[in-house]
């Protein structure tokens, strides 16, 4: 029912990843923040720049939804996904991101999710890092109109300030909605993605 368009783009993750372990480093493991809160961020701070590709197509004309409310792809014990939402995530800094991820999680784990986080999101994002593949092309979830997805990160030789060094690199893919947006517009979604992860101290 959705005319989906995909893009991917290789984001250089090594900036972001030195910011997290200086960060970490006197915190006590269930206060670390995970890569996965700074992925979550970035892209609601590029939906800033790009609200067309937040919303929710439930009437014509679409409309872009002011608050970002963004699904978290969460594997479920027994099989299966679901997409609960962190409310408002445009207003939650990194920190309060991952204190929402880990609590969805958790309430995902339970059967305690609330129904306003199964059926108000406005975008999802998903990574599949831990299984271990470079890269995953979702499908969007109705009436949403994109998703954004993270593979796994992975050292590679890059070119950086004039020389080849080991960087960590993940590749970042949009599954968008071609009824509202098109490949120009989803692509300055992912460029925003990495200039954001880029400068990770000001998200």
């Amino acid at each position: 029912e959705i005319p989906h368009y995909y893009l991917c783009h290789e984001i250089d993750l090594q900036t972001a990843q030195d910011w997290l372990a200086a960060r970490n480093a006197d915190r006590t493991p269930d206060r670390r923040l995970l890569m996965g809160a700074l992925l979550i961020r970035a892209t609601v701070r590029a939906l800033a720049k790009v609200p067309e590709l937040n919303g929710r197509f439930e009437g014509d004309p679409y409309t872009p939804s002011a608050p970002i409310h963004c699904g978290l792809a969460v594997a479920m014990r027994g099989g299966g996904l679901i997409a609960p939402a962190i409310l408002d995530a445009q207003d939650k800094d990194a920190d309060e991101i991952m204190e929402a991820m880990r609590a969805i999680v958790a309430r995902t784990r339970t059967g305690r999710l609330r129904n306003s986080e199964i059926t108000k999101g406005t975008i999802t994002v998903s990574s599949l890092g831990e299984t271990g593949v470079d890269a995953l092309y979702g499908v969007i979830y109705p009436p949403q109109v994109a998703l954004v997805g993270f593979g796994t990160p992975r050292l590679k030789p890059m070119v950086h300030d004039g020389t080849v060094q080991p960087r960590l690199v993940v590749t970042a893919t949009l599954a968008a909605d071609h009824r509202v947006s098109d490949g120009h517009l989803g692509g300055q979604l992912l460029a925003a993605i990495d200039a954001a992860l880029q400068q990770p101290g000001r998200m």
